[in-house]
């Protein structure tokens, strides 16, 4: 779990758009994401964990939200364009497991490490995902 902790910057997205879209963001706010959210946005995640306490502290444009997190337990939370969700975490060998559930919205979020790259995949409940690769600053 140790290879998580660090700082994360946003290198590049596919199918973003596409993800956006089947996730249910509006498309009023899909352009606001792709600038706090997208590829040229700076996004960070700094992760720090102790044993199955986690925190992720994300810093986009539109300013910071930290997420505080038990690996197992269920939360409250809201996705990045707002909306409330319950989330919960789970560790899958190396893989870090998020599934998040709200009104009409489902998606699993899988993230591993290798060497100084953090990949994401998030799929949505209907099977459209996106990939997402960060690099450790």
């Amino acid at each position: 779990m140790a290879q998580f902790n660090g700082k994360w910057e946003i290198e590049c997205s596919e199918n973003f758009g596409e993800y956006m879209k089947a996730i249910g963001v509006s498309d009023d706010k899909q352009a606001e994401a792709q600038k706090f959210l997208g590829d040229d946005s700076k996004l960070t995640y700094d992760i720090s964990n102790s044993g199955n306490d986690w925190v992720f502290k994300i810093t986009t444009p539109a300013g910071e939200r930290e997420v505080k997190f038990s690996l197992g337990s269920e939360f409250d939370t809201k996705t990045l364009d707002g909306r409330p969700v319950k989330a919960v975490f789970t560790m899958d060998g190396d893989t870090l497991i998020e599934k998040q559930t709200g009104s009409g919205f489902e998606t699993t979020n899988k993230r591993t490490v290798s060497g100084n790259t953090l990949t994401m995949v998030m799929t949505a409940g209907n099977g459209v995902s996106c990939t997402r690769k960060y690099k450790k600053i």
